[in-house]
């Protein structure tokens, strides 16, 4: 029996003295050891509450002990991750990209998408009604081809940037036919202008207490996008989650102003759950505010790290199932560690030095190189300090891994050298930035420009990472040579500008021929081009 078993068994026999010394009843084991191996059915009622009484009291989150690489073991081992990873219900692996963007936006999805516009524009219609002059006089109701041209050419206008829409239709010297084969510029803010995805007549005005700032893009897209996303990926075992921000100043209880964003300061705030490996996004919702009354009563329980984390990973049913979940300090806390833990969800983070229950012996500074492992139970707790120039002690928390150093190659002054970390700092720094590497991504190619509703913006943007979902999925599913990332959303761009003229074709000869048939039918005069008279036919 090596250190490390022992030292979990007297933990254990310390456990259960001091059951009996406060008179609960004991169970005799019927194994050699008393763990407990939770199913998806979970145990009796009462060992769940046991098991949390004892999770939340002072002392269990306080109680830690120093451990060393050398004799630290994991703490009541659960099964080994056995999900299988990787796209599914792909289209075969000789498909083009507009086969991927075809597995999110379905038919039955843009159809949704032609009916609300169509409705929309007949309420303004009947409801506000256009100026004498205005353009808005022109509409005529869209299909589901218009639009599918219509978000081919939102993806150009992100590879190719204007200042305005207006410079994509002017016949200067940067002037691109391909935007005016598409559409006028009047029948393109037609669509932009009427463009929706929910009934307006069904939501409640905003002065209603039932007024929900996200009904014009929740409901519907970010649902769907949610079902599509799980429908065809199974994520890697390591997870990240992360705030993302939709820039905008619109004047909305949305709207949320975060100083030490680089991108943007002011937007709408999302909370994103990713596949740290791919950077495939699995699931998100958007952050309402401190004043919204939705979930009020469950984060004064639980905390809103903890509501995030759970809601994330109950939308797409991946607890009891062996993932491990990364993210920062914001969400970071010996109580969240242990809640997911218990349904065999791995939980890493770095820790605030000010935080509740944070042991004294990590609160003094380390010298260069210097770490400290200390253990409560199933939470690790690491105070690393590598640099000299580094003035604070980083401190991270984990259920995943045990106290082990990882040996990895640097450059510093043209020279390779090995540096011993521990493996937990390792491990952070590799799957920590999944979701700030799929924001990059979207923000490569994402036509940022001000929209007069806030909600189109989100609705964009979802669009974007769409793409760049689809995009993830390609090259899992090809052989052969892959596309890069702008060839892949060119081809896309091509073959839906091919349909969409092939449809303009087809309607401009229907409208010829319907005129033709019109004028040569007996109300109308026929004139002859050489008398300049008018004939009737007989």
């Amino acid at each position: 029996m090596d250190d490390g078993e022992l030292l979990r068994l007297v933990d254990e026999l310390d456990i259960a003295e001091e059951q009996v010394d406060s008179g609960d009843q004991l169970f005799a084991p019927s194994h050699r050891c008393n763990r407990r191996i939770y199913s998806d059915s979970e145990s009796s009622e009462e060992e769940s509450e046991d098991e949390d009484d004892e999770s939340d009291s002072d002392e269990s989150l306080t109680n830690f002990r120093e451990v060393y690489v050398d004799n630290d073991s994991q703490y009541n081992p659960r099964p080994l991750f056995s999900e299988i990873s990787g796209p599914k219900h792909m289209p075969p692996n000789i498909s083009k990209p507009i086969e991927y963007f075809d597995l999110f936006f379905t038919h039955q999805f843009l159809d949704m998408l032609r009916i609300e516009t169509n409705r929309y524009a007949q309420q303004f219609f009947e409801n506000i009604g256009p100026a004498n002059r205005s353009t808005t006089l022109t509409w005529k109701k869209t299909t589901i081809k218009e639009l599918r041209a219509f978000i081919a050419v939102l993806l150009e206008m992100e590879i190719t940037r204007r200042p305005t829409f207006f410079s994509y239709w002017s016949r200067n010297h940067r002037y691109i036919p391909w935007f005016g084969q598409m559409f006028s510029r009047n029948r393109f803010q037609l669509l932009r202008k009427f463009f929706h995805t929910v009934d307006n007549s069904t939501l409640p005005a905003r002065d209603n207490n039932e007024y929900d700032p996200t009904a014009k893009f929740e409901p519907v897209v970010v649902a769907h996008t949610h079902r599509k996303f799980k429908f065809h990926y199974s994520p890697n075992q390591h997870l990240t989650v992360d705030e993302l921000l939709v820039g905008t100043k619109s004047r909305s209880a949305l709207t949320q102003y975060l100083p030490n964003k680089k991108h943007y300061k002011w937007g709408i705030k999302f909370w994103m759950l990713a596949d740290a490996v791919s950077h495939y996004c699995l699931s998100f919702f958007c952050y309402r505010g401190a004043k919204d009354q939705r979930d009020q009563r469950e984060i004064k329980e639980k905390g809103l790290a903890q509501v995030v984390v759970d809601k994330l990973l109950s939308m797409s049913n991946y607890i009891m199932k062996g993932y491990h979940v990364t993210f920062d300090n914001f969400f970071t806390s010996i109580a969240l560690a242990r809640s997911p833990y218990k349904k065999n969800t791995f939980l890493s983070g770095t820790k605030r030095s000010n935080r509740k229950h944070l042991p004294s012996q990590l609160k003094r500074k380390l010298e260069m190189g210097e770490y400290k492992y200390l253990r409560n139970r199933e939470v690790l707790l690491l105070a690393y300090r590598e640099k000299k120039s580094q003035r604070k002690t980083v401190l991270l928390l984990s259920t995943h891994v045990t106290a082990a150093n990882k040996t990895s190659l640097i450059r510093r002054r043209n020279q390779e050298m090995e540096v011993e970390k521990p493996a937990l700092v390792h491990d952070y720094n590799k799957y920590m930035g999944g979701i700030d590497v799929s924001n990059m991504m979207v923000y490569s190619y994402l036509d940022e420009r001000r929209t007069v509703k806030y909600w189109k913006k989100v609705v964009f943007s979802i669009f974007a990472r769409v793409v760049l979902n689809a995009y993830i999925l390609y090259p899992h599913n090809t052989e052969g040579k892959v596309m890069t990332r702008l060839e892949f959303i060119t081809t896309i761009i091509q073959s839906i500008t091919t349909e969409w003229m092939a449809e303009k074709k087809y309607e401009s000869r229907k409208f010829i021929e319907s005129h033709i048939e019109r004028f040569n039918s007996p109300r109308y005069p026929k004139t002859s081009w050489k008398e300049g008279k008018s004939l009737r036919r007989l």
